[in-house]
């Protein structure tokens, strides 16, 4: 079965929702990952700090949450990537680089996450850093 990814918005305007798909199926497929159905939510500041309120108890904004949802019968992962579009806003000026670059990342950045990558130790993070750039590089040119 193919991986499905669909990407949905709760923000008035376009959001780069062909980058944020490519960008997910490209880290699946750098990870040669069994089939998967994930859904990317693009999202605001407001929303994301409920989010992460209510599944995390952190009552702030953050950039990116993940949470894997199991699987299915012939499907190997279920999951949903929240990002918000506010944050990157704010990264991407401060970076000098796109809010569509930013986002992207942030996909990256989940799906990883729902692949199993771990960021809470330095190893951790720098290895989860290195591939998630090279994805990054290999999507946005």
């Amino acid at each position: 079965m193919p991986h499905q990814v669909i990407v949905t918005s709760t923000l008035r305007g376009r959001v780069p929702s062909k980058l944020l798909r490519n960008a997910c199926l490209a880290t699946l497929k750098h990870e040669r990952a069994p089939s998967a159905q994930i859904e990317v939510l693009v999202t605001g500041a407001s929303r994301m700090r409920a989010i992460n309120k209510k599944h995390l108890k952190h009552d702030y904004v953050t950039d990116v949450l993940s949470f894997n949802l199991g699987s299915t019968p012939g499907t190997a992962l279920l999951g949903q990537i929240v990002i918000c579009k506010v944050f990157a806003e704010k990264e991407a000026r401060a970076r000098n680089i796109s809010t569509a670059k930013e986002l992207a990342r942030y996909v990256i950045h989940g799906t990883l996450h729902l692949l199993g990558y771990d960021d809470h130790s330095e190893r951790a993070r720098a290895k989860m850093w290195k591939t998630q750039e090279r994805i990054v590089k290999m999507v946005v040119r």
